[in-house]
């Protein structure tokens, strides 16, 4: 047996160190698991003060995993997903349900909920571990298939076999782009712009496809692009002349810091339907706790946000 006096490290400090592996840096990895800037920072220094080394190099909002980093970073991922599993089927075989909850969200999604339900489970559910996977609705799906995730915070869908679909909100399409029309934009005037839009696969893609099909206005895109934060580097300036068609609140704290402008659309359709999407037979209950949080943080949405409804 070993030693309980062993040295070791905190386990959800080398959670956090691998997210911002994962993610390239601390602001961009700290809204995707849900703490604030500054505590992910502390926590991944408490674990350089652990380890009594340094695990990265910082370059303004960048942060590169030292050689030491590097090399921590390559096991520990294998065994947190080990430990993961382990823990899974523990709780499966001699439980009342999973400990763990993997919960897939889009990227327009994560800013409305993502803060709110990490504090709601720290203060409810303090043993429930959440994952998060950011992705698009097609690769959201495609990832709850292969039983990678348990919950899906994502765009409302007509194709739902084998999927309990519930509808929590929904939210109105803007143009975002250099300049900002007092008056609300008609398809014919989004015609006319240099549009980037996401691929045929993704589900914002297919809605502003079928309400154009709908008018006979086709919105034929300047540039094909499946990256939030590339779309916005695009637009954030005037050289290219671009814009773009994103839900509101997607954008509105881009807009609010001056970084492009962003213009309404008068068309009643041009509108995305969040949903909470479910195995219809999940493999073992899970922790009600999560979906109430998530119902609860819709409705506070819809009754505090504009542009939504």
């Amino acid at each position: 047996m070993g030693r309980l006096d062993k040295p070791g490290v905190d386990i959800r400090r080398l959670r956090y160190f691998v997210a911002v592996c994962d993610n390239g840096g601390f602001s961009k990895a700290a809204p995707v698991i849900g703490i604030a800037q500054p505590a992910l920072t502390r926590q991944v220094q408490l674990l350089e003060h652990e380890l009594g080394m340094e695990l990265f190099t910082r370059n303004g909002r960048n942060a590169v995993p030292t050689e030491a980093g590097a090399a921590l970073m390559s096991g520990a991922r294998l065994h947190l997903e080990s430990l993961d599993l382990l823990i899974e089927r523990v709780q499966r075989d001699f439980g009342a349900g999973p400990a763990h909850v993997s919960l897939g969200v889009c990227p327009t999604i994560s800013p409305l909920f993502l803060a709110p339900l990490y504090e709601a489970l720290r203060q409810s559910a303090p043993t429930l571990t959440l994952t998060v996977i950011e992705a698009y609705s097609g690769d959201l799906r495609s990832l709850m298939a292969c039983g990678r995730l348990h919950l899906a915070l994502t765009y409302s869908q007509p194709d739902t076999e084998g999927l309990d679909v519930t509808n929590l909100l929904s939210e109105k399409l803007v143009l975002a782009g250099p300049r900002q029309s007092i008056h609300p934009l008609s398809l014919n005037d989004l015609s006319r712009q240099r549009l980037i839009l996401p691929s045929a696969h993704h589900q914002l893609r297919r809605i502003i496809d079928a309400v154009a099909a709908t008018r006979g206005i086709p919105l034929v895109p300047a540039l094909e692009l499946d990256s939030l934060n590339a779309v916005k580097a695009m637009l954030d300036g005037t050289s290219g002349d671009f814009a773009t068609i994103l839900p509101y609140h997607s954008v509105a704290t881009d807009a609010a810091e001056g970084r492009f402008s962003i213009s309404m659309i008068s068309d009643p359709d041009m509108v995305r339907t969040i949903a909470l999407l479910r195995p219809s037979k999940p493999e073992q209950p899970l922790p009600k706790i999560l979906p109430e949080a998530i119902f609860s943080r819709a409705k506070a949405i819809q009754a505090s946000l504009e542009a939504v409804f």
